[in-house]
């Protein structure tokens, strides 16, 4: 059986979207399945706060000592990371609105020296949930 060129490229194209449609609707990464190669330690959060995806983290958790919507404990497994001194970057997923990381001990997260406490808002500024990356560097 000959294939012509033609249904050739048809037949690749069809692989193509059909790899394509399981990646875009593929599900979360498992948690400690985070692609960070130059993160030392990162998490992908949902705005409930489930772990999608991390690499050297352990934990997230709602914040404690507060009953505001969008506060959250990211508990670093890493224990030669310094919190206090490290570069931490973090950004909302697919929302607006602002977020806040703090490296050092903060009461929301039990004053623990290995967390790092994330605080999220709506884009008017008002306390709420909202799914976000976090990576320290």
């Amino acid at each position: 059986m000959r294939i012509s060129t033609r249904s050739g490229r048809v037949v690749a194209l069809a692989l193509g979207a059909v790899t394509s449609l399981a990646v875009l609707s593929g599900t979360a990464a498992a948690a400690g399945n985070l692609d960070a190669p130059y993160a030392r330690a990162a998490a992908k959060v949902s705005g409930t706060a489930s772990l999608l995806g991390s690499k050297n983290v352990d934990a997230v958790t709602r914040g404690t000592g507060t009953n505001q919507a969008g506060v959250y404990c990211v508990k670093v497994s890493d224990s030669n990371i310094d919190m206090s001194s490290a570069a931490i970057v973090a950004t909302l997923n697919n929302s607006r609105g602002e977020i806040t990381a703090i490296g050092g001990p903060h009461g929301y997260c039990g004053n623990a020296t290995d967390t790092i406490t994330i605080v999220t808002s709506d884009s008017e500024g008002k306390s709420a949930d909202r799914p976000f990356t976090v990576a320290v560097l």
